[in-house]
């Protein structure tokens, strides 16, 4: 029995020596640390890791933090669960306005990369909960040498991996693996990851504050990184592809629709409270099946002139507030504009996220849950 738990121990002790070799990133997961982590800006306490010269220190974050500030998994920018081990790092990407400078995570090789060689660069990041923005341009650099400050100032570095096809990263509640094979030319020793794009280059996306956090939105696109690698593809059990399609990306662009016929029984106060316009995501648009249950509403007013109604926009979690109320001025600038009926017989605004129609954050639930609905006054 001793001798089974003994060789079930060296198995495991082999098992994680030979899967540091395969990495080619030293201290991947940020779990070696020289002591405990007490502020922001404390990226080098993880062995291996620093910033570039010239740029601010990076952060990491740790499971059991005395620090609030800087504990996992909740901290000054949300809350975060590690990839792997009980560490991970982060890093300003962008700001408004360029307020707050950018920060980098940099690790020398053991040795260099093998020239001719296919390697698979892969990484995690997650988007902090109160970041206002996601960016894209979110990228690893592999290279010859340290790049310092003035390298990046420099805006011609151009990252051998990015999210596919250089997407936005706009994840908060779980990891986005980023990863793409590559071919080394033998000269790569350091790993760099950040934002490497200038300002007028960078693609951004306003994000909606998850319902849990109060405090007010930082307006920065702040991301967290864990479990950094750098393997050859001939030592991965699959393959190296994180290429986002609509069926394996994180929602499906659905549109709900709900047919509802103004002959159905019942009174036109019961008729009006069953028309339901939905919208396509972030939008406050309306498509033709969108004005075609607006003039149904129309017709009903039009027969009703004593019946007043108002108009309430939602928004699915991951949007906006503000969406909502676009949604419901956009049916009624229609109704009033296009469909000739009095304005002052119409009320609108948005109710945010208050009263979903389903709970929770898949694709139909969303979908169902970008709506304008009517309400009798």
């Amino acid at each position: 029995m001793k001798n089974s738990i003994v060789a079930v121990a060296v198995a495991l002790i082999l098992g994680v020596s030979a899967t540091a070799q395969v990495n080619k990133i030293p201290n991947p997961n940020f779990d070696n640390v020289d002591k405990k982590i007490k502020a922001p800006g404390q990226l080098t306490l993880a062995l291996g890791w620093y910033s570039p010269e010239g740029t601010p220190e990076a952060d990491l974050y740790e499971v059991g933090a005395k620090k609030q500030t800087v504990s996992v998994p909740l901290n000054v920018r949300g809350r975060c669960e590690t990839k792997e081990g009980e560490h991970y790092a982060g890093f300003m990407a962008y700001s408004e306005r360029e307020a707050s400078p950018r920060t980098y995570l940099q690790t020398k090789l053991p040795k260099k990369l093998v020239e001719g060689k296919r390697y698979c660069l892969k990484m995690h990041v997650q988007l902090s909960d109160i970041s206002k923005y996601a960016v894209d341009n979110i990228g690893m650099f592999l290279g010859s040498k340290a790049i310092k400050a003035k390298d990046i100032e420099a805006y011609d570095i151009s990252p051998q991996l990015t999210h596919s096809g250089n997407l936005i990263v706009e994840e908060m509640f779980d990891w986005v693996q980023v990863c793409q094979p590559f071919t080394a030319d033998g000269t790569e020793r350091y790993v760099t990851i950040g934002n490497f794009a200038p300002q007028a280059g960078v693609k951004s996306k306003k994000m909606r504050r998850p319902r849990e956090f109060k405090i007010p939105q930082t307006r920065d696109g702040y991301y967290f990184v864990d479990a950094v690698s750098v393997i050859a593809l001939g030592h991965l059990e699959i393959p190296c592809d994180c290429q986002v399609t609509p069926e394996t990306g994180p929602e499906l662009d659905v549109v709900y629709t709900k047919n509802v016929s103004t002959d159905i029984e019942g009174t036109p106060e019961e008729k009006i409270v069953h028309m339901v316009i939905h919208f396509k995501k972030n939008l406050a648009i309306l498509g033709s099946q969108d004005k075609a249950t607006a003039d149904d509403v129309a017709r009903i007013l039009t027969n009703n002139p004593n019946m007043n109604i108002e108009l309430v926009g939602h928004v699915a979690q991951i949007e906006l507030e503000e969406v909502g109320a676009e949604r419901a001025k956009a049916v009624y600038t229609y109704l009033v504009t296009e469909k000739a009926i009095d304005a002052n017989r119409i009320n609108h605004r948005g109710d945010a996220y208050n009263n979903p129609k389903v709970d929770g954050m898949n694709a139909q639930a969303n979908a169902e849950n970008r709506r304008v609905e009517f309400i009798v006054k």
